[in-house]
């Protein structure tokens, strides 16, 4: 069964980009209420004013875009892997 995944195109540069390892890492604030998210590397997300990731956060499988929401406006997101390092690409309401 195929699945059609879609993804708004922005006019201007609106991606983000999250160095992350075994260290919480936080996002800039963002603006919309949902983004969608890849990241080269397992990983766990929480989210807040000022976010500590753990594992004890969502999980996030490596290289499976995502759709993420629940947070409001100009909150962060922050996260964390169990060791390894790598990128979480963020693309803000997209």
């Amino acid at each position: 069964m195929s699945r059609e995944q879609s993804l708004l195109v922005p006019e201007t540069a609106i991606g983000l980009t999250v160095s992350i390892s075994g260290t919480s890492a936080q996002s800039a604030a963002l603006s919309e209420d949902s983004a969608v998210v890849c990241s080269t590397v397992d990983c766990f997300v929480m989210k807040g004013t000022n976010p500590t990731a753990t594992t004890g956060g969502a999980f996030i499988p490596a290289n499976v875009p995502l759709r993420l929401f629940g947070w409001k406006p100009g909150q962060k997101l922050a996260f964390i892997t169990s060791g390894a390092t790598g990128t979480v690409y963020l693309t803000p309401g997209g």
